[in-house]
Protein backbone atom coordinates (compact mmCIF):
# COMPACT_ATOMS: atom_id res chain seq x y z
CA UNK A 1 0.00 0.00 0.00
CA UNK A 2 3.09 2.82 0.67
CA UNK A 3 4.21 1.48 -2.57
CA UNK A 4 1.20 2.58 -4.23
CA UNK A 5 0.91 5.55 -2.81
CA UNK A 6 3.82 7.08 -3.47
CA UNK A 7 3.21 6.54 -7.01
CA UNK A 8 -0.08 7.85 -7.31
CA UNK A 9 1.20 11.04 -5.43
CA UNK A 10 4.96 10.79 -8.20
CA UNK A 11 2.07 10.63 -10.79
CA UNK A 12 0.47 13.94 -9.42
CA UNK A 13 3.67 15.78 -9.90
CA UNK A 14 5.19 14.41 -12.44
CA UNK A 15 2.82 16.32 -14.84
CA UNK A 16 2.00 19.92 -13.74
CA UNK A 17 -2.29 22.82 -13.04
CA UNK A 18 -4.30 25.35 -13.43
CA UNK A 19 -6.57 26.65 -10.90
CA UNK A 20 -10.32 26.04 -11.13
CA UNK A 21 -13.71 27.00 -9.17
CA UNK A 22 -12.81 25.36 -5.65
CA UNK A 23 -12.75 25.58 -1.97
CA UNK A 24 -9.98 27.06 -0.04
CA UNK A 25 -6.44 26.08 -0.10
CA UNK A 26 -5.42 23.80 3.16
CA UNK A 27 -2.25 23.67 3.92
CA UNK A 28 -0.87 19.80 4.89
CA UNK A 29 2.52 20.01 4.60
CA UNK A 30 5.16 22.41 5.62
CA UNK A 31 8.83 21.30 5.91
CA UNK A 32 12.44 22.27 4.01
CA UNK A 33 11.24 25.22 2.54
CA UNK A 34 8.41 23.60 0.90
CA UNK A 35 4.43 24.20 1.38
CA UNK A 36 2.05 22.26 0.32
CA UNK A 37 -1.92 22.43 -0.03
CA UNK A 38 -5.19 20.74 -1.17
CA UNK A 39 -8.51 21.93 -2.21
CA UNK A 40 -11.35 20.34 -3.68
CA UNK A 41 -12.77 20.95 -6.92
CA UNK A 42 -16.28 20.41 -7.78
CA UNK A 43 -17.04 17.66 -10.41
CA UNK A 44 -13.76 16.24 -9.83
CA UNK A 45 -12.62 13.28 -7.06
CA UNK A 46 -9.06 13.78 -6.95
CA UNK A 47 -7.87 17.19 -5.34
CA UNK A 48 -6.34 19.93 -7.02
CA UNK A 49 -2.71 20.41 -5.40
CA UNK A 50 -0.72 23.68 -5.13
CA UNK A 51 3.02 23.65 -4.35
CA UNK A 52 5.08 26.70 -3.09
CA UNK A 53 8.46 27.48 -2.61
CA UNK A 54 12.00 29.11 -3.09
CA UNK A 55 15.37 29.12 -4.34
CA UNK A 56 18.15 30.92 -5.69
CA UNK A 57 18.56 30.96 -9.45
CA UNK A 58 17.91 31.94 -12.58
CA UNK A 59 15.05 32.13 -14.25
CA UNK A 60 16.49 30.12 -17.22
CA UNK A 61 17.88 27.45 -15.10
CA UNK A 62 14.48 26.75 -14.06
CA UNK A 63 13.37 26.73 -17.44
CA UNK A 64 15.82 24.92 -18.62
CA UNK A 65 14.88 22.53 -16.45
CA UNK A 66 11.33 21.95 -17.28
CA UNK A 67 12.11 21.97 -21.01
CA UNK A 68 14.63 18.95 -20.44
CA UNK A 69 12.30 16.12 -20.54
CA UNK A 70 15.48 13.07 -21.24
CA UNK A 71 16.66 14.61 -17.40
CA UNK A 72 13.04 14.52 -15.93
CA UNK A 73 13.68 11.63 -13.81
CA UNK A 74 16.74 13.23 -11.90
CA UNK A 75 14.01 14.89 -9.97
CA UNK A 76 10.24 14.16 -10.72
CA UNK A 77 9.36 11.45 -8.65
CA UNK A 78 9.25 7.87 -10.17
CA UNK A 79 9.87 9.55 -13.47
CA UNK A 80 10.74 6.48 -16.08
CA UNK A 81 11.41 8.36 -19.23
CA UNK A 82 10.14 11.36 -20.67
CA UNK A 83 11.06 12.78 -23.92
CA UNK A 84 9.99 15.65 -26.76
CA UNK A 85 7.50 14.82 -29.07
CA UNK A 86 8.08 18.08 -31.25
CA UNK A 87 9.82 21.16 -30.23
CA UNK A 88 7.45 23.84 -31.91
CA UNK A 89 9.28 26.64 -30.34
CA UNK A 90 11.39 28.09 -27.64
CA UNK A 91 7.71 29.04 -26.09
CA UNK A 92 5.66 25.73 -27.18
CA UNK A 93 6.67 22.18 -26.90
CA UNK A 94 5.02 18.91 -26.68
CA UNK A 95 6.52 16.01 -24.77
CA UNK A 96 6.17 12.23 -24.07
CA UNK A 97 6.07 11.04 -20.42
CA UNK A 98 5.88 7.49 -18.05
CA UNK A 99 5.70 7.04 -14.68
CA UNK A 100 6.38 4.01 -13.17
CA UNK A 101 3.78 1.99 -10.89
CA UNK A 102 4.61 -0.64 -8.30
CA UNK A 103 3.43 -3.98 -9.08
CA UNK A 104 0.64 -4.79 -9.82
CA UNK A 105 -0.62 -1.25 -10.88
CA UNK A 106 0.14 -0.44 -14.47
CA UNK A 107 2.29 2.36 -15.70
CA UNK A 108 0.44 5.63 -16.87
CA UNK A 109 1.79 7.64 -19.49
CA UNK A 110 1.04 11.50 -20.45
CA UNK A 111 1.61 13.70 -24.00
CA UNK A 112 1.48 17.33 -22.62
CA UNK A 113 1.24 20.39 -24.52
CA UNK A 114 3.32 22.85 -22.68
CA UNK A 115 3.46 26.88 -23.58
CA UNK A 116 5.73 29.82 -21.61
CA UNK A 117 4.78 33.44 -21.21
CA UNK A 118 6.92 36.08 -19.62
CA UNK A 119 5.44 39.18 -17.68
CA UNK A 120 7.14 42.33 -18.79
CA UNK A 121 6.67 43.76 -16.35
CA UNK A 122 7.69 41.21 -13.54
CA UNK A 123 9.77 38.95 -15.39
CA UNK A 124 7.42 36.27 -13.65
CA UNK A 125 7.40 32.92 -16.07
CA UNK A 126 4.17 30.52 -16.53
CA UNK A 127 4.42 27.46 -17.93
CA UNK A 128 0.82 26.11 -18.34
CA UNK A 129 0.24 22.94 -19.70
CA UNK A 130 -2.34 20.94 -20.98
CA UNK A 131 -2.94 16.87 -21.27
CA UNK A 132 -3.29 15.86 -25.38
CA UNK A 133 -4.12 12.53 -24.67
CA UNK A 134 -5.28 11.51 -28.09
CA UNK A 135 -1.95 13.16 -29.76
CA UNK A 136 -0.50 9.49 -30.32
CA UNK A 137 -2.13 6.27 -30.18
CA UNK A 138 -2.46 4.97 -26.74
CA UNK A 139 0.11 1.76 -25.39
CA UNK A 140 -1.89 -1.46 -24.58
CA UNK A 141 0.38 -1.92 -21.79
CA UNK A 142 -0.12 1.75 -20.39
CA UNK A 143 -2.79 3.78 -18.76
CA UNK A 144 -3.47 6.60 -20.90
CA UNK A 145 -3.72 9.80 -19.01
CA UNK A 146 -6.97 11.77 -20.18
CA UNK A 147 -7.27 14.94 -17.97
CA UNK A 148 -4.39 17.54 -17.12
CA UNK A 149 -4.26 21.10 -16.58
CA UNK A 150 -0.95 22.20 -14.83
CA UNK A 151 0.67 25.79 -14.11
CA UNK A 152 4.16 26.44 -12.87
CA UNK A 153 4.89 30.19 -12.25
CA UNK A 154 8.54 31.19 -11.28
CA UNK A 155 8.14 35.38 -9.70
CA UNK A 156 11.78 36.41 -9.29
CA UNK A 157 11.98 38.72 -5.73
CA UNK A 158 14.67 41.62 -5.73
CA UNK A 159 16.63 39.82 -3.04
CA UNK A 160 18.07 37.57 -5.82
CA UNK A 161 15.77 34.36 -5.23
CA UNK A 162 13.39 33.06 -7.29
CA UNK A 163 9.51 32.26 -5.74
CA UNK A 164 8.02 28.77 -7.27
CA UNK A 165 4.27 28.14 -7.46
CA UNK A 166 3.29 25.11 -8.90
CA UNK A 167 -0.46 23.90 -9.78
CA UNK A 168 -2.09 20.68 -10.38
CA UNK A 169 -5.52 19.32 -11.64
CA UNK A 170 -5.42 15.49 -13.07
CA UNK A 171 -7.91 12.45 -13.69
CA UNK A 172 -5.58 9.75 -13.25
CA UNK A 173 -7.59 7.28 -14.76
CA UNK A 174 -7.86 3.08 -14.33
CA UNK A 175 -9.55 2.21 -11.46
CA UNK A 176 -7.42 4.01 -9.10
CA UNK A 177 -10.09 5.08 -6.54
CA UNK A 178 -10.20 8.74 -5.83
CA UNK A 179 -10.37 8.43 -1.98
CA UNK A 180 -6.38 6.62 -2.03
CA UNK A 181 -5.10 8.89 -4.30
CA UNK A 182 -6.46 11.96 -2.16
CA UNK A 183 -5.33 9.87 1.03
CA UNK A 184 -1.76 11.16 1.19
CA UNK A 185 -1.49 13.22 -2.05
CA UNK A 186 1.22 15.50 -0.32
CA UNK A 187 3.89 13.13 -0.71
CA UNK A 188 5.16 13.29 -4.63
CA UNK A 189 4.79 16.96 -5.44
CA UNK A 190 6.45 17.54 -1.31
CA UNK A 191 9.38 15.22 -3.36
CA UNK A 192 9.91 16.48 -6.23
CA UNK A 193 9.69 20.24 -4.97
CA UNK A 194 12.43 19.50 -2.96
CA UNK A 195 14.27 17.64 -5.92
CA UNK A 196 13.70 20.77 -7.95
CA UNK A 197 15.77 23.21 -5.57
CA UNK A 198 18.91 20.82 -5.33
CA UNK A 199 18.86 19.75 -9.13
CA UNK A 200 18.41 23.84 -10.08
CA UNK A 201 21.97 23.64 -8.39
CA UNK A 202 23.95 21.02 -10.72
CA UNK A 203 26.75 21.78 -13.07
CA UNK A 204 23.72 20.94 -15.69
CA UNK A 205 21.33 24.25 -15.11
CA UNK A 206 23.15 26.30 -12.89
CA UNK A 207 23.32 29.74 -13.38
CA UNK A 208 21.94 28.92 -17.37
CA UNK A 209 20.91 32.10 -19.14
CA UNK A 210 18.24 31.62 -21.87
CA UNK A 211 18.26 33.87 -24.90
CA UNK A 212 14.47 34.13 -24.88
CA UNK A 213 14.09 34.19 -21.15
CA UNK A 214 14.77 38.01 -19.38
CA UNK A 215 16.30 37.93 -16.47
CA UNK A 216 15.34 40.42 -13.60
CA UNK A 217 18.44 42.57 -12.51
CA UNK A 218 18.86 43.82 -9.20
Amino acid sequence: MKLLANFLFALLFCFSASAQKADDWKLVRNQEGVKIYLRSVEGMGTKQVLGLTKVSATLGSLVSMVKDPENHHSWIYANKQARFLKNISDFEWIYYNISEAPWPVRNRDLITHAKIDQDPDSYAVKIDSEGWPDYVPPNKNLVRIAMLRSLWIFTPKNNGEIDIRFELSIDLGGDIPAWLVNFAIDKGPFNTLLNLTEVVKSDRYRSRILPFIKEKTL
